[in-house]
């Protein structure tokens, strides 16, 4: 009786009634084992089924036996035990982390964003805006899941100052962090939404005045000069895979690559490169051309039969694609040293994409983009012209054809 003994064996067992009850079913297992029901004689009548049934018996008791032993054997612990409040406590903490995690990877993207857009200004066309180096924001801005969590981090219905450049201008008082926006040149702001349309102006020579309610309570006034500014705002996805792109008006980019870029520098790059699909127009491009495969594939469809699996609209949007990639590459190297970012960094940052997340390249971010080689090589010219335009004092306007 090899489980009974062991069971006997380990007389400090916590959990003594399984031991016995192992030890019990053990002999009634070896008991039933042996008896003559068990047997096939000539006269049963489905000796197969018989003896199916009798072995799925024998594994289901010896399932049952290992199981009560294991657990009649373990080690038990006494831990405390958490109440409800603590839970919830806990819940709100982990809330009110991912949210500033998430406002902090946000605020680094519009600061960098905001220096490379004023910065690329003249670049963008008509595009442009009046920026003014605040960063605010309202409880109601996020999801009501995150509401309580906002009001932990001091965020209330009114819309709130949560970031200020340095290098933008106001006047004394100056604006500060935590300032609650009342009035923005004579519109009245009550939540984000009212204050999103007062601040699309439009603004006398770039002025702003504000109407204030300081921290301490305290009604203040200030007067901000502003600075035009690519009109695309930069936003974060909460995903894990390396990407960002753009849409023709914004910007977008994964919380795994903000993880993959080192420094701002870095990201300067990214951003500077989708900004500059915008200002060149490749989105609607790219809509364009997919709507003329789309009609090749559909008058092949009607006038012979065959279906082409939509080959021209994919071949519509892949005919420039890596051109497009390519002048991204180009005038985003510009913006980002026009904004005083490193950028001889840019070919060791794209090799060292193709090293870590290869699936990335194949996958997302350079999924059209050229291959690395040819990447790192077009981007080592571009900032060799850079740097010979800035040694000589030249202005950094891009070249076009």
């Amino acid at each position: 009786m090899v489980l009974a003994g062991l069971s006997r064996q380990r007389s400090t067992s916590p959990s003594p009634t399984l031991s016995v009850l192992v030890v019990q079913m053990s002999v009634w297992f070896s008991k039933r084992s042996s008896s003559s029901s068990y047997l096939i004689g000539p006269d049963a009548e489905c000796p197969k089924e018989r003896l199916k049934m009798n072995l799925y018996k024998r594994f289901g008791l010896l399932a049952a036996v290992a199981l009560l032993f294991s657990l009649g054997c373990a080690t038990r612990l006494s831990r405390p035990e958490s109440d409800n409040a603590a839970v919830e406590t806990e819940r709100r903490e982990q809330l009110k982390l991912a949210l500033t995690l998430a406002l902090d990877r946000q605020i680094r993207v519009w600061r960098v964003g905001n220096k490379l857009r004023r910065a690329g200004a003249d670049l963008c066309g008509n595009d442009v805006r009046y920026t003014f180096g605040f960063f605010a924001l309202d409880r109601q801005t996020f999801s009501e899941e995150y509401q309580k969590a906002a009001e932990d981090i001091g965020l209330g219905p009114r819309v709130r100052i949560w970031e200020v450049l340095p290098e933008f201008e106001s006047s004394e008082p100056e604006l500060r962090k935590n300032d609650e926006i009342v009035e923005i040149d004579g519109n009245p702001v009550s939540d984000f939404k009212s204050f999103e349309k007062a601040m699309k102006g439009p603004f006398k020579v770039g002025n702003l005045h504000m109407n204030l309610i300081r921290e301490s309570g305290e009604r203040s006034s200030v007067w901000l000069k502003g600075a035009l500014a690519c009109d695309y705002r930069a936003a974060v996805l909460s995903e894990d895979v390396v990407n960002a792109f753009a849409d023709g008006q914004n910007v977008f980019i994964t919380t795994g690559m903000l993880r993959f870029t080192e420094s701002d520098d870095e990201l300067a790059l990214v951003l500077g490169h989708e900004f500059s699909h915008n200002a060149l127009g490749h989105v609607k491009q790219l809509k364009a051309q997919s709507l003329g495969g789309l009609l090749l594939d559909l008058a092949v469809g009607v006038f012979t039969g065959v279906n082409t699996g939509g080959i021209f609209s994919q071949l519509g949007r892949v005919a420039f694609s890596q051109e497009f990639e390519a002048d991204s590459d180009y005038m985003g190297l510009y913006m980002a040293a026009r904004a005083g970012y490193e950028i001889r960094i840019a070919p060791n940052f794209w090799r060292r994409m193709a090293v870590e997340h290869p699936g990335s390249i194949q996958k997302n971010y350079m999924a059209t983009h050229p291959s690395t080689p040819e990447r790192a090589a077009a981007l080592k010219e571009s900032v060799g012209e850079i740097e010979d335009k800035l040694r000589h004092g030249r202005p950094l306007t891009p070249q076009y054809k």
